[in-house]
């Protein structure tokens, strides 16, 4: 009985694996013809921030409990203040995926979703559950990209593993995880969505990739180029 427990455990592991391995494969591939296409005058000349993009956002809201993390009432500050850093610095249009921009997921998340562990581990616990919980939920795929907009998917946790107050898995990734002291910070999840718009972090303090907090809202023409020309960004 031992044996055939561990072997399922076993084979659950590598097609969580396997999964991954192939949600990671699409969206580099993706990326890579989109910079060849619709990203390329972007790449070339996004410092000119013309015409005006659009980005789709859509915020999952975790339940603990029998209670959603937080309130939608919490979230919709922080979008807004996204919607304005957005237009300003980069003149791209953040719209909501769906009718609304937040949604609570009623099934209770996994402890390893609630209590998420950031920084390195991040990326390998898109290999297990946790990531296996995000690909389910990802707005815009149902295991390939239902759309062509590419949406980000951003998901409000319990709490993050050493005080950090959002996670992205960069260019490679499509979904953001915040905690909910980083819906009070200003910039920290248009920070996050930066990395999944293929930015990196800057060291200067005014720069919205300021590695730590807090940080201002300014950009580099060469990051206007890299995030207007994200497959996340789009001119439709």
């Amino acid at each position: 009985m031992g044996f055939w427990s561990g072997l399922k455990k076993l084979v659950k592991k590598v097609v969580r694996a396997v999964k991954a391995v192939v949600r990671i494969v699409v969206r580099v591939v993706i990326t890579i013809v989109n910079s060849l296409t619709f990203g390329l005058f972007d790449l070339l000349f996004g410092f000119f921030t013309w015409p005006r993009k659009r980005l789709r956002l859509h915020v999952f809201i975790c339940t603990a409990d029998g209670k959603p993390v937080v309130s939608p009432a919490d979230v919709m500050p922080t979008i807004e203040r996204v919607k304005k850093i957005y237009k300003d610095r980069f003149n791209v249009e953040v719209r909501p995926y769906s009718e609304t921009f937040v949604e609570i997921i009623k099934e209770p998340a996994p402890a390893s979703v609630l209590d998420y562990e950031g920084g390195a581990a991040a990326f390998g616990s898109e290999f297990g559950e946790a990531g296996e919980f995000f690909a389910q939920h990802l707005a815009g795929w149902v295991g390939i990209p239902i759309s062509l907009t590419f949406p980000i998917t951003v998901f409000v946790v319990r709490s993050l593993s050493d005080g950090l107050l959002g996670v992205s898995l960069s260019v490679v990734g499509d979904y953001i995880v915040i905690a909910p002291p980083g819906l009070a910070e200003r910039t920290a999840l248009a920070h996050e969505m930066g990395h999944t718009c293929s930015l990196w972090h800057s060291g200067t303090q005014s720069n919205l990739m300021f590695a730590s907090s807090p940080a201002g809202d300014e950009a580099k023409w060469f990051q206007k180029n890299l995030l207007r020309s994200s497959r996340h960004v789009q001119y439709w």
